[in-house]
């Protein structure tokens, strides 16, 4: 098969794949090539919000990782579901649209690297955005993504809202704004009851213009090199080995556990675990896949005290029927909405200088997978861990690009996390025992969290606590000795390849990554196009904590 050349090779289509080849493919002059190792995204249930848990089982459009043995969860492997097909895991994911603590940005810059504080990034998330709150000094109204403030309106929902002022959080109508803490109504990337992923937005369009080109199902093996330079990639499609010249650079935009398994296979990483393998070393960079974050997460369930609380409960063919109908000819109805309508952010305790504790809200108990319905009247509290500080590894097992990596993520192996998310997991149970949840409450499947020891916390956490699928950090940027990119994304010690996706994320921010990670690829783009970047937008949120 004759090699082709491109100017650009993004290795990915996910949130950032997706964002960097279409703003590169602005100059029709350019070719770019993107590789995405899964199908398209042309399914009913990538579309539909409500239908979120299907994709999550379809083999051909997902990776499916597990990671651990987890040490500090006695010896538990924990599953982790990755998005394999166009726009990567925005096109799976809950579609809850979160930027992040504004003091997570002002830490990266205090780590070193100045552009990257809240002022820097500001305009770059409100370049990606149509926020349906209208554009201010804080939002953007002219973004690809669309940014759609669910409605909240249902009995336990309201619950939620109702209890949490109660328990001392108050009401925050814009948690993207210059506050994050208090509860509120979530934000979601929902486009008119349409998933409004990067894939979607970006890509797409992108495609349509000429210059870009998708290729379908393609596994990239190796990143090729001429010395110390990037020329190409080397990849699987369709059981043949092809081979891309990029003249230009090479991107990878695989995620936290891809991007680092490929630069590991191209000779990029640690040179005693390179050797371990028989790869040929092209740059001794021993931070390559390590420093791996993941939010934690644990449900707090309780039963609803009589029916008619939950939706979806009593699922039949007929009743599904229906709400795909509504979603299909009306765009109303359950099927517009990713039913995480609610959330908030608070400090596990005082003693925590600003919120480290997400709350994800489901109005029901069990789940929708395999195409069955399983619903139980009811509610629960996903308790996240925003800032953790335990990390984990990402390695090879061996030399065969097929072969999933090896992903330890060091779960609550760090004190402070345990003392953090035990903490939340109390004040969790007792914002639900709040007069707002009277009406609903029934038993608690855990009872009496709130009173229980330490370690009888930490024990219950060690069986029932998963990932919020929000994995970061394994090629991060910065200069110290573990940093694998600088300020701009590329490779240190290298020329022509660059990695931006989650994975350069310097910290974990507080929140869902996949607004971060879109923001991470439009400031990027701008520095491999060589246009100024956008000014910083100064603004002051200290002491504005309290304000409505």
């Amino acid at each position: 098969m004759p090699t082709k050349t491109y100017d650009y090779i993004i290795v990915g289509s996910g949130a950032a794949g997706s964002v960097v080849a279409a703003r590169l493919g602005e100059d029709r002059n350019l070719k770019i090539l993107v590789l995405e190792a899964g199908p398209h995204d042309n399914s009913i249930y990538v579309r539909m919000p409500a239908a979120m848990s299907y994709p999550l089982t379809d083999k051909a459009r997902t990776w499916e990782f597990d990671t651990g043995p987890e040490a500090a969860l006695n010896g538990r492997m924990v599953p982790h579901i990755r998005g394999k097909m166009l726009g990567g895991s925005g096109s799976l994911n809950g579609m809850v649209y979160v930027r992040g603590n504004p003091r997570d940005f002002d830490r990266w810059a205090e780590d070193g690297l100045t552009n990257w504080s809240y002022a820097h990034c500001l305009p770059y998330f409100k370049k990606l955005e149509t926020y349906d709150g209208g554009a201010n000094q804080y939002r953007g109204g002219e973004g690809p993504i669309a940014i759609t403030t669910l409605k909240a309106q249902l009995e336990p929902f309201q619950a939620f809202l109702e209890a949490g002022q109660q328990a001392g959080h108050a009401l925050n109508p814009d948690y993207n704004a210059f506050r994050q803490e208090g509860v509120h109504a979530y934000q979601a990337n929902i486009d008119n009851g349409i998933r409004a992923s990067g894939g979607r937005a970006y890509l797409r369009p992108a495609i349509k213009r000429g210059n870009v080109e998708l290729q379908l199902g393609a596994l990239a093996h190796k990143v090729l090199f001429e010395g110390k330079r990037a020329v190409g990639v080397r990849y699987e499609q369709k059981g043949q080995i092809v081979e891309a010249r990029a003249a230009r650079e090479v991107i990878l935009a695989g995620g936290a556990f891809n991007s680092p398994q490929l630069l590991l296979l191209s000779g990029i990483g640690p040179a005693h675990e390179l050797a371990e393998h028989d790869i040929t070393v092209v740059s001794d960079l021993p931070g390559v896949g390590k420093s791996l974050q993941d939010h934690v997460a644990v449900s707090i369930k309780y039963r609803a005290s009589r029916k008619g609380v939950s939706p979806a409960v009593d699922m039949n063919l007929f009743k599904m029927a229906l709400i795909g109908a509504q979603w299909m000819f009306l765009r109303s109805g359950l099927g517009t909405t990713n039913l995480w309508e609610v959330g908030s952010f608070f400090k596990s305790s005082d003693n925590v200088d600003y919120a480290n504790i997400q709350h994800e809200f489901l109005p029901m108990l069990g789940e929708l997978m395999h195409g069955k319905v399983n619903i139980e009247e009811g509610f629960q509290y996903q308790v996240c861990l925003g800032r953790p500080k335990s990390k984990g590894a990402v390695t090879l097992v061996n030399g065969d690009p097929r072969k999933h990596p090896s992903i330890v993520l060091n779960y609550l192996s760090d004190a402070e996390d345990r003392r953090n998310l035990i903490d939340g997991v109390r004040h969790t149970d007792e914002i639900i025992q709040q007069r707002g949840w009277d009406k609903i409450r029934g038993e608690a499947i855990f009872p009496g969290l709130r009173n229980w020891s330490d370690e009888d916390v930490f024990a219950w956490l060690q069986e029932n606590m998963g990932t919020q699928y929000h994995p970061c950090s394994s090629c991060r940027m910065g200069n110290d000795d573990l940093a694998v990119v600088d300020d701009e994304g590329r490779v240190h010690g290298l020329d022509g390849l660059r990695v931006v996706d989650a994975s350069i994320l310097p910290r974990i921010t507080n929140g869902n990554l996949h607004c971060p990670t879109m923001m991470i690829a439009e400031k990027i783009s701008d520095r491999i196009k060589g246009v100024p970047a956008l000014a910083p937008q100064p603004i002051s949120y200290e002491g504005q904590k309290e304000a409505a």
